[in-house]
């Protein structure tokens, strides 16, 4: 372990240069007692670190000692660095041996790709949650993930929608995060499954290994499964008319395909456009409908329109008390 917090410390000083004790101390999560003592130790074995005094010193590696890395090109050295943006493989709890290993890898490079690694960090970031809805907790994706990695057969108790509560045994493919989700690919004794990592309620790991077929391909299976779960799932078409305030803010709430649709579409005399959109169930659109308030009217079916306007009366009546 120490031996790591050496190297990483080394890695830090040639990164970034004169660095105080407090700072080496807070970036390696030690006391600065511990960093004196390493810095001790990295001096005792010939690396050439010193210590500078009075303000704006810290501890610096001579400029002449430096490890190095070949082989990698610039777009490369990008593409690399992207790995380090904060995204879904924070819940697999890598971070800090990804930290670690670009740490490494950014010390040995040249320092113009060291300001670039710094500068895509702060041009690119990854937010993978979908908007309005916090990430789900998911204390059994460590155990999860351990049995994917090992090909261990995972016993676990699963919540389905409906609320009841089953046992599987399973042979664990593969991990997916989709939307800030997180979806076990595993094998059954009724073939493939997709489990919501999140409504796994307890998980144990079995010691009977699993023989994972040498053909399988996730990304492949995966992009099949989605593709028959879509057109699986309900569908409920509503017909709408959109008011001129809400037109150019209807594409960030319903997507990126609105906007085609939208720009396709004439407005009437007054700036209303009417446009068509799939919901999976009459509940779905019926509670969107009422959030956009008067800036929107149903068009069509009429069911809704009946819906809607008797749960506006049943509201108004409620608050008119």
């Amino acid at each position: 372990m120490r031996a790591d917090r050496l190297l990483s410390l080394m890695m830090t000083l040639q990164t970034r240069g004169r660095t105080t004790a407090a700072d080496l101390a807070k970036e390696l999560e030690v006391s600065k007692r511990t960093i004196y003592r390493d810095i001790d130790a990295l001096s005792a074995s010939g690396v050439p670190v010193y210590a500078d005094g009075g303000p704006g010193g810290g501890y610096a590696l001579l400029d002449s000692y430096r490890t190095t890395l070949t082989g990698l090109n610039e777009n490369e050295i990008r593409a690399l660095f992207m790995l380090t943006i904060p995204g879904p493989l924070a819940d697999l709890g890598v971070n800090q041996q990804l930290k670690a290993a670009f740490l490494k890898l950014t010390s040995s490079l040249p320092n113009q790709y060291q300001e670039q690694a710094h500068a895509i960090r702060q041009r690119l970031h990854l937010d993978a949650a979908a908007w309005f809805r916090k990430g789900e907790p998911v204390p059994h994706l460590q155990a999860v993930q351990e049995a994917v990695w090992q090909d261990l057969q995972l016993s676990f108790s699963y919540r389905r929608g409906d609320g009841t509560v089953n046992q599987r045994l399973v042979s664990p493919y593969g991990l997916v995060a989709k939307a800030g989700i997180w979806y076990l690919v595993a094998e059954t004794e009724r073939g493939m499954r997709v489990y919501r990592v999140s409504r796994v309620e307890t998980a144990v790991l079995t010691q009977t290994h699993f023989i994972r077929p040498a053909t399988f391909e996730l990304a492949a299976f995966w992009e099949k499964w989605v593709s028959e779960y879509e057109v699986g799932l309900p569908k409920y078409p509503v017909t709408v008319s959109v008011g001129p305030e809400l037109i150019p803010k209807l594409p960030h709430i319903l997507g990126a395909s609105t906007r085609a649709l939208l720009a396709e579409t004439q407005p009437d005399a007054n700036g209303w456009k009417t446009i068509d959109h799939t919901f999976e169930r009459q509940e779905e659109a019926r509670a969107f409908i009422m959030g956009m308030g008067t800036a929107i009217k149903i068009v069509a079916p009429d069911s809704l329109r009946v819906s809607i306007a008797k749960l506006a009366s049943e509201i108004a009546a409620h608050y008119a008390d």
